[in-house]
């Protein structure tokens, strides 16, 4: 039976097997991704597909340091937003364009008449103003159309901005696109070179570039000299710190990082044998009292070590002979040692004096000790001897 049953199986999984084959076929399938995750990052990677498909050299860069080593001055270069730039470097730029350089840049600072914008343009005397009424009335789209008579072109090129924004320059600027009786754009001559201001940019972006005439304004627009080249600064924010260090040295940032793992590792390793816990039981007063005195006695206070048993034995005896507690030291220590038969300097050392040294001091506690026994004795009240003047 279990051979019959083994069979059909064996029979059921074949034909199977069988089937797949029979209908399905192993093949590989290029799905293209496309340039989504570049053109996130680059807004101007469509202008720079274009222009290379018009075999105009081209390439798009990030970061300040194309700001700062500057092109040779038969290039174009496009940026978005100069942002601040010191002395030095502006400077550099403005020689770069008379020798012939093409610079073309979106003014990004409105213009205030109570806090001028520092940068460039406004050094330059070109100003970006924004009315509120030319926004309003431009419809859902929020944008004007220019007409841009271009040369050996059959009609004008129609390009969009932004209709809030437009530019003020000086009488001998040229006006390259004017749009709803305002300029959008505006092209200087300095010496040898040009410079380009746009009052927004957004036509050369990835998501406009496509529509009305922009690929073609903008091909138009950035032409370099002969042997030139197209450059696109989309991005000229600082990068920060860490990714500056990690294009110079990536290799030893890896190793600082693996360095400081391996030390956080070794913070949790034992190092030498274990410590055993303290004892958390309480001390009885015997180890208090010694802990005190060693102290004491190590700091210089071995005044305070019989104090309370002078003032205790002296309060005692003064209290039960009330006579000779308006005596001075001196006949008080005469009737105590009336009273104990000890000498009068030893009394007078014990309870007056302080010890010089330590076996001074042995004998001090030793004769204090003594006559605390006396006073207990019930002795104490006898009267004593009269002192001698």
């Amino acid at each position: 039976m279990s051979l019959v049953v083994g069979g059909l199986v064996l029979i059921a999984v074949t034909g199977m097997l069988s089937w797949f084959f029979a209908n399905f076929e192993r093949r590989t399938i290029s799905v293209p991704e496309g340039y989504s995750a570049e053109a996130r990052r680059n807004p101007l990677l469509a202008t720079e597909r274009f222009l290379a498909r018009l075999d105009i050299p081209v390439e798009s860069v990030a970061g300040r340091d194309r700001l700062w080593n500057l092109p040779p001055a038969t290039d174009t270069l496009v940026v978005l937003g100069l942002g601040p730039m010191s002395e030095e470097r502006r400077s550099r730029l403005m020689s770069w364009l008379g020798q012939g350089g093409h610079l073309v840049v979106e003014a990004m600072e409105t213009w205030n008449e109570e806090a001028p914008p520092e940068d460039l343009l406004s050094d330059l005397g070109l100003r970006l103003r924004f009315e509120p009424s030319d926004a309003a009335g431009a419809g859902d789209r929020d944008e004007v159309l220019a007409s841009v008579q271009a040369p050996d072109a059959r009609r004008p090129a129609k390009v969009a901005f932004q209709a809030g924004f437009s530019l003020e320059g000086d009488a001998g600027d040229e006006t390259l696109a004017t749009a709803a009786g305002r300029a959008r754009v505006i092209q200087r001559r300095i010496g040898q070179g040009r410079l380009t201001v746009l009052s927004d940019s957004a036509f050369l972006t990835n998501a406009a570039i496509g529509d009305h005439d922009h690929a073609y304004f903008a091909a138009q627009l950035m032409a370099p000299g002969d042997g030139g080249k197209v450059w696109l600064l989309y991005d000229s924010d600082m990068p920060w710190l860490g990714l500056l260090l990690w294009d110079i040295a990536p290799e030893a940032l890896a190793s600082v990082g693996l360095l400081a793992l391996f030390w956080l590792w070794s913070l949790g390793r034992r190092l030498g044998p274990l410590t055993a816990a303290p004892d958390r039981s309480r001390r009885n007063l015997i180890e208090h009292l010694d802990a005190s005195g060693d102290f004491l006695w190590r700091h210089g206070g071995t005044g305070h070590l019989v104090e309370s048993s002078r003032e205790r034995i002296l309060g005692g005896w003064l209290k039960g002979h009330p006579s000779i507690a308006r005596a001075d030291r001196h006949a008080q220590a005469q009737a105590l040692a009336a009273f104990t038969g000890e000498p009068v300097e030893r009394i007078y050392r014990s309870l007056f004096a302080q010890p010089e040294d330590a076996r001074a001091f042995v004998e001090q506690a030793a004769l204090l000790q003594g006559l605390r026994r006396s006073t207990r004795r019930g002795t104490v009240g006898a009267p004593p001897p009269e002192p001698r003047p």
